[in-house]
């Protein structure tokens, strides 16, 4: 039995200064499109009006040309224009060995993150917010807030501020980081004032 010890991100991060060399261009417009085109014929996957396919036979045949397209493309690391490569068995590690089950928030607002297989009956973990989205200052707590007053939602993905004391957050600069702590304070007492003080950012 071979035992395949877990990537970290330790692991990435020295992959992402040593891989391969990429431009974003042809990364997003030739290694990914003529391998998703190869791999569409290779395991015949036609969706037809079916978003998510319920075809138990394509359901396996959709996994596969997404196992075949990581293993042979990897990742693009934006940051350093290199790709990050795994191997067959560390990539059967990361799906054979997930994390079970972990907590999200403190005190009664506590969800549990609970590992889920096809056709599961157990309610999903709900995560409601703009996420990702630019929310302007002025609005920025009463927008998350909105989302924390919803019983259906059990956590908080958050947006950006786009600007800060009416600043851009410019990437780098101090703003950024002022962005972000006033982000993490404001949706926290947006949190709060919706009465749910512990409920996870």
């Amino acid at each position: 039995m071979t035992f395949t010890k877990s990537v970290t991100c330790f692991d990435f991060y020295d992959r992402a200064q040593k891989g391969e060399k990429c431009t974003q261009d042809d990364w997003d417009l030739m290694t990914i499109p003529m391998k998703a085109m190869e791999l569409k014929q290779k395991y015949n996957l036609d969706f037809g009006t079916e978003t998510v396919p319920t075809d138990k036979d394509q359901m396996e045949r959709l996994f596969k040309a997404g196992f075949d397209m990581l293993l042979d493309c990897g990742i693009f690391c934006t940051d350093t224009k290199r790709i990050v490569k795994y191997t067959e068995d560390e990539m059967w590690d990361a799906i054979n060995n997930p994390h079970r089950e972990f907590q999200l928030g403190t005190g009664r607002d506590a969800v549990q993150m609970r590992k889920r297989t096809v056709g599961d009956k157990k309610k999903p973990i709900v995560q409601g917010g703009p996420t990702g989205s630019p929310i302007s200052e002025d609005v920025f707590m009463p927008v998350h807030m909105s989302y924390a007053l919803e019983k259906e939602v059990d956590t908080i993905v958050n947006g950006v501020m786009t600007t800060v004391r009416g600043r851009p957050t410019i990437p780098g600069s101090p703003y950024e980081i002022l962005a972000a702590k006033t982000e993490t304070r404001l949706i926290k007492n947006a949190a709060a004032m919706a009465g749910r003080p512990g409920m996870a950012v």
